[in-house]
């Protein structure tokens, strides 16, 4: 899986998980919080769904690398690369 289609999955999440954020708006750069009314509810869901659709771990500690979409991305392919090896 290439940085493209993971991406373009955790948006699928992140708009899944809060709805009423439209795909079109959200800056890979910038923390969720400051674009968005992510809430830290909003924040556990979204860590739990990266969990569940990838298939890595992700402890309460890592959720500060869930903060942006493009921190999520490097997130979740450091997992999964080290899955891998």
């Amino acid at each position: 899986m290439d940085m493209n289609e993971i991406r373009a999955k955790l948006l699928s999440l992140l708009t899944t998980v809060a709805p009423d954020i439209e795909p079109g708006t959200v800056d890979p750069a910038r923390d969720l919080r400051d674009q968005f009314d992510f809430d830290s509810m909003d924040a556990l869901h979204f860590a739990t769904a990266v969990s569940e659709a990838f298939g890595v771990e992700v402890a309460q500690t890592d959720y500060p690398r869930l903060a942006s979409l493009r921190a999520a991305g490097e997130f979740v392919a450091g997992r999964l690369a080290a899955k891998r090896a």
